[in-house]
């Protein structure tokens, strides 16, 4: 599958690049295809696989929001968790949904790196993507 990454704020796109980025609205001449980009992160970076692959785990029980029929997509970067320090921490943890973006949340070194994401949106498969600041993209998918 082709992947496109937008040159402003580093969302991917799968398929094919959007018109505008949904992420920072960047027209689509910003985008760049890069079919390996997930694959040249690894192979840069062969021992940092432990704390860059997401773990996922999924709720059909959504906790937040009980009264509503979501389902909760819980996060934890790294299986030693990712340090998030000055120089080196993950930027953003964006889900898709059926290779459809949905939402990203945005890190900083202040907080841990970790996510959840509440969807109404139905699908099958779930994507998660994340950036660090020295290693790169790295994704992890489970059936929702």
């Amino acid at each position: 599958m082709a992947i496109f990454i937008c040159g402003m704020c580093g969302h991917i796109e799968f398929g094919t690049a959007p018109d505008t980025c949904p992420v920072c609205m960047s027209p689509r001449e910003k985008y760049a295809q890069n079919d390996r980009v997930f694959i040249e992160s690894e192979e840069k970076s062969k021992e940092a696989a432990i704390k860059h692959i997401p773990s996922v785990t999924i709720s059909k029980e959504c906790k937040l929001i009980p009264e509503l029929s979501c389902v909760d997509i819980i996060v934890r970067i790294g299986k030693a968790l990712h340090p998030m320090e000055a120089a080196h921490f993950i930027r953003f943890i964006d889900c898709y949904v059926d290779d459809v973006y949905v939402s990203r949340v945005t890190l900083t070194p202040a907080v841990y790196a970790g996510a959840c994401f509440h969807l109404k949106t139905k699908g099958t498969t779930v994507k998660i993507v994340e950036n660090c600041t020295l290693h790169g993209y790295w994704q992890m998918e489970g059936q929702i």
